[in-house]
């Protein structure tokens, strides 16, 4: 039986998403390993691209490109002016690089999810990589480990990485949990998503323990309830989850040596939160020294004499490219937010609903954790995660656009549409040019 070209081109960008989380999950377990790193990121890089660049050039036009991608190639055009600041040119050719990549790899994986929608061979291999670092780590596991009173994070190599990897494990479960309906396989997700967690807990990392508690609330909340037809029963069964999060927040805190850890960083009795504070300080006392241009990429340590970066994505961009840098950048998760959000409108079937929530989450967690502890767009790792944000918020627009029944309008005179609709009633299956202002009833 022949495919229609529709079904053809589906399969095409499918297994091109396959394709993708495969080369995630080897960068980031054979990867790891100095023996076959380089080996592992370019030639696994050059492969990729040279599969995917003939697909987009073949069948993507330049306005098909995600508006927020084309914002990003902005911003690194932008971070290219710190070259008349900048005193360590080494540094800030190499952060250059970290900031291309950025803009290319969400492009690419963007592309893809938006035509395949196939953000579950991404979030499986988020999964993978958890599993792998747990597992596979210096320290068996065991709850004596998550009691000692004794210096954890410097007996685990890598320790914020590992908790930043165990919190994508666990958004990549969530994700999944959806996408099947065999019971079994939600077992061993659910057993998955448990070792993952006992990850964050492990490394002490307190921004990973943050945006895990996020997560606690914001999954029962946005997908449970959200996502849900059945809405009473939805509510009690997140209810009886936040209940049990709540549990499992003051075992934590109680029991474990990240518990202390937190506690005392709440208290500002931990060195590392003074010293990231005092980061952050002066991240923004060298931003308002250059307010439009910065200090350029990579500069932060020299010019603070630290020798670190901030610790802070927004203080980070501010003070290496100005605010331009910043708006630049940030419109990119705004204008993320609002697609998602609006799409929602418009789409009713639970499991697309679900996918757009979780992508909801990912971004949330992507603004959180760069807000208290990374630079997310010079973190290879968080380059995949806007790549599905966005792809998925324009997947799911793609998906409105096809003609899915529209709510019943609720507006009762035209509002203005950033997003080139005329009123918020209008159709969104109606081509532009066929689009009328109207008074919606």
């Amino acid at each position: 039986m022949s495919m229609s070209p529709a079904a053809r081109q589906m399969r095409v960008w499918t297994r091109l998403a396959m394709i993708w989380g495969l080369y995630y999950l080897l960068i980031f377990t054979l990867g790891i390993n100095p023996r076959f790193m380089q080996q592992t990121i370019w030639i696994g890089a050059v492969v990729v691209v040279l599969l995917t660049v003939p697909v987009v050039l073949r069948h993507v036009r330049f306005r098909d490109v995600p508006r927020e991608d084309k914002w990003l190639w902005v911003f690194f055009g932008w971070s290219l002016t710190g070259v008349f600041s900048a005193t360590d040119m080494a540094e800030f050719g190499r952060f250059a690089q970290l900031v291309f990549e950025f803009a290319m790899v969400v492009t690419l994986v963007s592309l893809v999810l938006k035509y395949s929608g196939a953000s579950r061979w991404l979030f499986g291999a988020y999964l993978g990589v958890a599993l792998f670092r747990v597992l596979t780590g210096e320290i068996p596991i065991g709850m004596e480990q998550l009691e000692q009173t004794g210096n954890v994070v410097a007996r685990i190599h890598d320790a914020n990485s590992v908790g930043y990897y165990s919190l994508l494990g666990i958004l990549g479960v969530l994700a999944l949990l959806w996408e099947t309906k065999r019971w079994g396989v939600r077992v061993l997700l659910v057993g998955s998503g448990i070792i993952a967690l006992y990850g964050v807990v492990l490394s002490t990392s307190r921004g990973a323990f943050i945006a895990l508690m996020a997560i606690a609330v914001l999954w029962p909340t946005l997908c449970l309830v959200g996502s849900s037809r059945y809405k009473l029963g939805a509510i009690a069964i997140a209810v009886l989850l936040l209940g049990v999060a709540y549990l499992g927040y003051e075992f934590v805190l109680q029991e474990t040596n990240m518990g202390t850890r937190f506690m005392r960083s709440t208290h500002m009795e931990d060195n590392s939160t003074q010293v990231r504070f005092g980061l952050v300080m002066t991240a923004f006392r060298i931003f308002s020294e250059n307010p439009v241009f910065g200090c350029g990429l990579g500069q932060f340590g020299v010019v603070s004499g630290t020798g670190y970066y901030a610790h802070n994505e927004v203080a980070e961009v501010l003070a290496t490219t100005g605010l331009p840098g910043f708006i630049l950048l940030y419109s990119v998760y705004a204008f993320a937010w609002v697609r998602l959000t609006r799409s929602l409108r418009w789409i009713q079937e639970p499991l697309f609903r679900y996918r757009i929530n979780i992508a909801r989450i990912g971004l949330l967690m992507l603004m959180l954790s760069g807000s208290l502890s990374r630079p997310n767009f010079l973190a290879q790792d968080t380059m995949f995660l806007l790549g599905i944000v966005l792809g998925t918020a324009h997947w799911a627009e793609r998906l409105a656009r096809a003609g899915l029944p529209a709510p019943r309008p609720m507006c009762a005179r035209p509002v203005f549409d950033p997003w080139r609709l005329p009123c918020r009633c209008s159709a969104w299956g109606v081509p532009r040019a066929e689009r009328t202002i109207e008074v919606c009833p």
